[in-house]
């Protein structure tokens, strides 16, 4: 297992308070799948769905509303997972990672990540940066869950019990993932987000979600106000808040989008 360098400093919420309702999303993302904050343009949501939609995603505010609809130009296979963070190489901008990981007859031979320059105002039709080509380094498994950390390194968790962690790298275009470690996340993994300090490493299921210093050796269960079928989780800004949002399993149910904060200081 490869550990990973954490400083003292770091530590985990202590106390999550309750959930609290702050939005509703759109009819457009009855699939939500994958959800980033951004850091460069506050109060800006990035939100998708997964498999059937041509490879969008929507811009939206904090409350669920859609500001735009954008062709990512990615294969749009099995989308469903977004990560902001800096962009590949030397330069410090911000990038929006599109992983199309998802796999559910573990069929795949290789998966794709789609990156895009995070602007003000996306065209409808945006050219992506670059896209990455990925493989497991021991056949195909499903996966729902992944991140970006600071220093560019992919995390993609996979969505069985226990779950297996593995890492890439945002510089590598064709490359065969690591094994880090396994998480026993307490029922399948849905969707993950690592804070800005690259410190904590948030894992959502569909029933709570756990909260992982990323050396693995400490970790903080969380329970959630239930929502029909919970797949997308993302830190806001500094990492003291959360939000998660569910697919629409139900017609009649509506989706909301759920703000937790940390209580400790």
């Amino acid at each position: 297992m490869v550990l990973l360098p954490i400083s003292a400093s770091a530590q985990l919420c202590k106390a999550w308070g309750e959930a609290v309702r702050i939005g509703e999303l759109q009819p457009q993302l009855k699939e939500a799948s994958g959800l980033a904050a951004s850091k460069q343009f506050p109060g800006r949501l990035y939100q998708m769905n997964d498999s059937g939609d041509g490879g969008r995603f929507y811009v939206t505010d904090m409350k669920g509303v859609i500001s735009q609809t954008v062709f990512s130009r990615s294969s749009g296979r099995d989308p469903e997972a977004l990560s902001l963070q800096r962009c590949p190489g030397p330069a410090r901008s911000s990038c929006l990672y599109i992983g199309d990981i998802g796999d559910n007859d573990r069929k795949r031979e290789s998966l794709e990540i789609t990156i895009m320059n995070e602007v003000q105002n996306f065209p409808e039709r945006a050219v992506p940066r670059t896209r990455l080509k990925i493989q497991y380094p021991d056949g195909q498994h499903d996966s729902e869950s992944m991140a970006v950390h600071p220093d560019g390194t992919i995390f993609i968790l996979t969505k069985e019990t226990p779950a297996r962690l593995f890492k890439g790298s945002i510089d590598r275009p064709n490359q065969t993932l690591t094994l880090v470690t396994t998480l026993d996340t307490g029922g399948p993994p849905t969707d993950m987000s690592i804070s800005d300090d690259g410190q904590r490493l948030l894992v959502l299921t569909y029933a709570d979600a756990t909260e992982y210093a990323m050396d693995f050796k400490t970790h903080q269960k969380i329970r959630l106000t239930f929502l029909q079928q919970q797949e997308s989780v993302a830190y806001l800004p500094g990492g003291r808040s959360f939000i998660y949002t569910t697919e629409r399993l139900f017609g009649a149910l509506p989706q909301f989008m759920m703000k937790v904060d940390c209580k400790t200081p």
